[in-house]
């Protein structure tokens, strides 16, 4: 099971370097484009850096699709297999400057991407219901999917998990009056180590850990995985 980790976007690049350098004990790293809608350094950009520095860690460019088209789509994926990126596509929040495109679905994107040889990966929520969440996964056709708003290991139960990466967003002293505004499950930092062994039994893939920002909780955390 692989223990990724989300890096969320600095505008100074020395800052960058320096988080990509303290998080080189995780198996690989997870970036989102435009957070919130909100403009941030390209994600490709961030990932090129992470190469650059680690070399043969894993890296997902989270992408939006709510602004994008095919062109860039296109693009992307022949940077991302120029790069050895993975992609997990998701229609992403409004922008908050200028307007959506919104016409390629992020299984459209799925489509653009596997013809150039790229992983590329969905997003699934586990609000959802069993059914729908079974349908999409039979026919969504994706490599790999990241997990969202999962409360209980057990809500994996009888599904592949082996394609499944959770999203476990870390609850710290840090971080806990941020985490109370994002209206997503949270795992405190003292029961995180058991729900993502809980996860690991289930078979699934790899974990995704975000302490939304709190870099130095993850680091002591990762120790005892």
């Amino acid at each position: 099971m692989q223990i990724l980790v989300e890096v969320h976007h600095k505008h100074k690049l020395e800052k960058l370097m320096k988080i990509i350098s303290q998080l080189e004990p995780f198996d690989g790293f997870d970036i989102p484009d435009s957070p919130l809608g909100m403009p941030s350094p390209l994600p490709s950009v961030v990932g090129t850096l992470i190469r650059h520095i680690l070399e043969d860690k894993r890296i997902i460019i989270n992408q939006r699709t709510l602004d994008t088209n095919e062109l860039f789509l296109h693009s992307l994926s022949i940077t991302s297999k120029m790069m050895n990126f993975d992609i997990t596509f998701t229609r992403g929040d409004k922008p908050k400057i200028g307007r959506e495109v919104g016409y390629v679905s992020p299984e459209e994107a799925v489509k653009i991407a596997k013809e150039y040889g790229v992983n590329a990966g969905l997003m699934i929520s586990m609000r959802k219901s069993r059914e729908e969440i079974e349908k999409r996964l039979k026919f969504a056709n994706a490599d790999f999917y990241l997990v969202l708003r999962l409360e209980d290991p057990d809500q994996l139960d009888r599904l592949n998990t082996s394609i499944l990466i959770p999203y476990v967003i870390v609850k710290t002293e840090k971080n806990k009056e941020l985490a109370k505004v994002l209206n997503q499950p949270t795992v405190d930092i003292d029961k995180a180590q058991d729900f993502i062994q809980a996860l690991k039994r289930k078979g699934v893939m790899g974990v995704l850990l975000s302490a939304l920002g709190d870099y130095d909780a993850l680091l002591q955390l990762q120790k005892k995985i």
